[in-house]
């Protein structure tokens, strides 16, 4: 198994280069480094679950798809000021990109970049495909798990006031909450993420994840270890849908903690 501390040098070269190149844009500054620490909170996520749930997987793939995920976000803010896809370009097919021009990925290991390379590409998907082979399906869900779980601390320490967040510029504060969203949120299914006109829906979209797409047992318990949903739920505007979509996903999570671990795979 390759050393992946060259790796981590090679990840903070990189995205140190486009923060030092801010020379003093506050707001890009901010973007950057909170996608920065991200990175690393997913790489530990990733790690975490992959070892709790006794996965027979590589880890040094475990751990570059943590970190490397999103290296394409740096470049995405930086030409286009935004981290939404639907204004830019597609941010996996960006960090591929990255890995591939910098040359990053040519020094790694032959036999592991394809798992590398698709579990990035679907890590941002809506729904995650059918995936035939086996080892290729866990680096992916660890992964989609693994971003999720940032995703869903950064929502307890976000303030809707700061506009100066790519997370919620261009986007109404009314207290709204689709149909659409409510009923897919309700029937366990995915919200298409360029579909949030308001800060509540990308709000309760993100605590709708946990009832439609996550994989491992062990991710259920960190969500109910670190309280992230009454945290999370703390944030949002309290209005009858949203209050009503926090107390579905609660008891979702309870629910899946009371079955039995094995069942998740």
């Amino acid at each position: 198994m390759q050393d992946f501390k060259k790796f981590e040098q090679i990840f903070e070269d990189y995205v140190n280069k486009f923060i030092e190149e801010a020379d003093g844009d506050e707001e890009k500054i901010l973007n950057l480094t909170n996608k920065k620490i991200h990175s690393y909170n997913v790489r530990d996520n990733i790690v975490k679950i992959a070892k709790e749930e006794n996965l027979k997987v590589n880890m040094f793939i475990v751990e570059f798809i943590g970190l490397f995920h999103d290296i394409g976000r740096f470049y995405q803010y930086d030409k286009y000021r935004t981290f939404n896809d639907a204004y830019s370009k597609n941010h996996a097919e960006l960090s591929v990109k990255v890995l591939e021009d910098e040359g990053i990925i040519k020094l790694v290991d032959y036999e592991d970049r394809a798992y590398i390379i698709d579990s990035i590409l679907m890590h941002n998907m809506q729904d995650l495909p059918k995936i035939e082979d086996r080892k290729m399906y866990l680096y992916s869900a660890l992964l989609r798990d693994a971003d999720k779980l940032d995703g869903f601390r950064t929502i307890t320490v976000y303030e809707r006031a700061n506009k100066k967040l790519a997370y919620f510029k261009n986007k109404s504060d009314e207290p709204i909450i689709s149909d659409y969203i409510y009923n897919n949120i309700m029937n366990h299914k995915t919200v298409y993420k360029y579909d949030l006109k308001t800060i509540l829906e990308s709000q309760i979209s993100t605590l709708g994840y946990i009832s439609s797409d996550i994989n491992f047992y062990t991710t259920y318990k960190i969500i109910k270890d670190n309280d992230y949903l009454p945290k999370m739920f703390a944030k949002m505007q309290d209005t009858p849908r949203s209050r009503e979509i926090f107390e579905f996903v609660k008891a979702y999570v309870d629910e899946k903690l009371n079955e039995n671990k094995n069942k998740n795979l």
